[in-house]
This record gives C-alpha cells, structure tokens and sequence, in this order.
C-alpha cells in the first residue's frame, strides 16, 4: 500500500491518506499528470507530422498512356515511315523516385505497370522496370521537360499474338524497356508523356524470337 502526503492549509501540518492505483492522482500530483499528458500529445504530434513530411518527400508518378503496336523494330518505328498492326494498348503504371543523385538533375526511379491489349491480341501484360529519367534541360522555365529509360521483365498472360505474327516463335516472358519524353508547363503536377513500350529478346539471351513495340502517348500525375 502507498500512501498519499497531502498539506493543509499554509500550516506545516500533513496527512497521510491510503492510496491505491485505481484510485488516480490528486492535488500537485494530478498537476504533474496533466502536464506529461499534454507533453505526450504534443510529442506524438511532432512525430506524426515527421511521418508525414518524410512521405510527402518521397516522389511518386501516376502514368496513364494508350497507344498502337507498330510491324517494325524500335528504330523503324520511330520514323515517318511507320505501320502499324489493329492492336491496341492502355497501361497504368505506379513509379517510386528512390534516389535524386547531382543535386535532382537525375532521378532513379522504380516502375511497375499493368498493361491491357486490345484488338488483335487481348492479353493482359505486367512489366517491371527500374529506370533513370534525367531532368535538366536549358528551356525548362518554358517547357519542363524530362528524358526516361527503364529497363526490366516482362510477363504476358498469354503468347501474344502479333508477335508472333511478326515471328513465328515468342514466349510469354521476355525483357520490357521504354524509353520516354514527358513535356509540360513549369511548377505543375502533371505533364504529357509520349513513350515507346518495347518487349525483346535481349539479343537472344532471354529468348531465340520474340519482340513487339508501341507507340503510346499520356498523362503523368507526380504526387
């Protein structure tokens, strides 16, 4: 048992009272209670808006683009001169700025993506992709402009069909890259990405044929 020494009056008088923990706190006591109380408060405070301005300083990017598989190879398709099969992609993709080497001029970024054909193939595509976009670029007060490429693999739900249209053999796994322009007005959350969405061989280390590529253009939300 423990007892609690409370003072009567101005007189130099205490009493000794029982005092059980179930009972809480009283006098000076209960004083000193309130104040670690709010000092608590107030400490959790402080952490939970650290939490928050260490989230808020994590880059992240919603892309949503839709483009055209094209009959060519990626240096083909990038020219005038261009064909294009009746397949169709729409791909929503999740990117995660881990790291911002030469003061943020360059950024590195991880991406994974969901990809849904349309068309003469159907499949859905999953691709992984870690990726360097660099960001410093002489008209950026006009145009903000970044420059991506990312590299990573692959795996569709089904043997894609145009490719193999373009070869006679392909295999659902293969090695994913693109590479990407984003343009948009300067101090903005959002720009226009245009990118090429390639699946290879890897020069036959992944596999002996197999690749197919799309032009695609969208939106990039940076939060």
């Amino acid at each position: 048992m423990a007892y609690l020494i409370t003072s009567v009056g101005n007189a130099n008088v205490h009493i000794l009272t029982p005092w059980h923990p179930g009972d809480g706190v009283r006098g000076d006591q209960g004083s000193a209670h309130n104040g670690f109380s709010i000092a608590g408060i107030a400490l959790g405070i402080c952490l939970l808006t650290g939490m928050i301005d260490s989230v808020r300083a994590q880059d992240y990017a919603l892309t949503v683009y839709g483009g055209r598989v094209t009959e060519d190879t990626w240096q083909e398709s990038l020219s005038p001169n261009v064909k294009f099969f009746d397949a169709y992609i729409l791909v929503g993709a999740l990117a995660w700025t881990w790291k911002r080497p030469y003061d943020g001029d360059l950024t590195l970024e991880i991406e994974g993506q969901v990809a849904k054909y349309f068309g003469e193939q159907e499949h859905v595509e999953f691709n992984f992709a870690v990726a360097g976009r660099w960001h410093k670029f002489r008209w950026d007060n006009v145009v903000d402009t970044s420059f991506a490429f990312g590299l990573g693999p692959s795996w569709a739900t089904e043997v894609p069909k145009v490719e193999l249209m373009i070869h006679d053999t392909t295999q659902q796994f293969l090695i994913y890259w693109f590479t990407e322009i984003t343009l948009g007005p300067p101090d903005t959350n959002w720009t226009i990405v245009f990118r090429l969405h390639h699946r290879s061989k890897a020069f036959g280390l992944i596999a002996e044929e197999g690749r197919s590529n799309t032009l695609a253009a969208g939106l990039k939300f940076l939060f």
